[in-house]
């Protein structure tokens, strides 16, 4: 009984065949496994920044708006300013928020944000429909046990709105002659009770209870208008990380080819392709260029610039 078997060749070919089919789905099952974790990665970033955005949104909707200031990050209690006087170069914006939980309520708000203005005087409010003590209880539960209603302030609607009248010098407001008044209560409930007479000061019938400031902090490098913008981000000439308080996975620092170095605080150098193709920044716009018609160089410096 004859048997055949296979001829070196037919055995080289499959032998190849398998080869191919297996370097194509390798690289197949590569590029899968990339795009899945790339997918991955932007879905987790996108739900973070939705979240963190609608945070914000939430809190900024409930603003005192001309409470809002713009601060340096330096330590310097007195060194901020209202936001229309903003010079750029601020890390921390700030405001004071009303009490919207309050105002919601459960059943009824516990502040009205009505002042009778001719059943009060300068010592007692009289704001109808206001409960002290449920707003008390609020102002508890929301801080954990830190703040009750003794902690808390109004600011009169259409009254003094100076931005510096809402304590962001780092000393507590201890009198009334400030856009927030602090306030008591005594035993009727819907009594405000300045903590400070009201002598001589403009009361108005509308106003909103306020216990909360809140801070956005850039947790970046402070720059100062007399520091290059990069130069802040990096740590500056010899750096091992460009950009690395902002990236995830920043360009690390060196001379081959996908890395970096800093000349000077506004020009660099990225090895690509074995090339050193040289980047200066430009800080009046925040961008970054290079020579595109250089004759050696220009076509890659495209190929990084598109």
């Amino acid at each position: 009984m004859r048997r055949r078997a296979f001829t070196m060749i037919e055995l080289i070919f499959v032998i190849v065949v398998i080869g191919i089919i297996a370097k194509f789905g390798v690289e197949f099952l590569i590029q899968a496994y990339n795009g899945y974790i790339f997918s991955a990665v932007q879905n987790k970033l996108q739900t973070q920044t939705e979240t963190a955005l609608e945070q914000i949104t939430n809190r900024l909707q409930y603003r005192i708006k001309s409470s809002i200031i713009a601060r340096d990050n330096d330590g310097v209690a007195t060194d901020y300013r209202a936001l229309a006087s903003s010079n750029g170069n601020e890390t921390i914006l700030e405001w004071v928020g009303y009490d919207i939980d309050g105002l919601r309520g459960t059943t009824a708000p516990t502040w009205s944000g009505f002042i009778d203005l001719a059943s009060s005087s300068a010592g007692v409010l009289q704001s109808l429909g206001t409960n002290t003590t449920d707003a008390n209880t609020t102002i508890t539960n929301l801080s954990s046990g830190i703040a009750g209603i003794a902690n808390s302030a109004i600011f009169f609607i259409g009254g003094n709105s100076d931005v510096n009248g809402f304590g962001w010098n780092g000393t507590a407001i201890a009198d009334n002659s400030h856009a927030m008044h602090p306030i008591g209560v005594d035993a009727q409930t819907s009594h405000l009770v300045p903590t400070s007479n009201l002598t001589g000061t403009d009361a108005y019938e509308y106003y909103q209870l306020a216990w909360t400031a809140y801070a956005l902090v850039w947790s970046g490098t402070p720059t100062s208008s007399n520091t290059p913008y990069t130069t802040a981000l990096d740590g500056g000439a010899g750096s091992t990380s460009l950009f690395g308080t902002v990236l995830p996975s920043p360009l690390k620092a060196g001379t081959n080819n996908g890395q970096w170095r800093e000349d000077t605080n506004n020009t660099y150098t990225v090895k690509a392709d074995n090339q050193d193709i040289v980047f200066t920044y430009v800080p009046a716009n925040g961008s970054f260029t290079c020579n595109t018609s250089d004759a050696l160089t220009g076509q890659i410096c495209k190929r990084l610039t598109k």
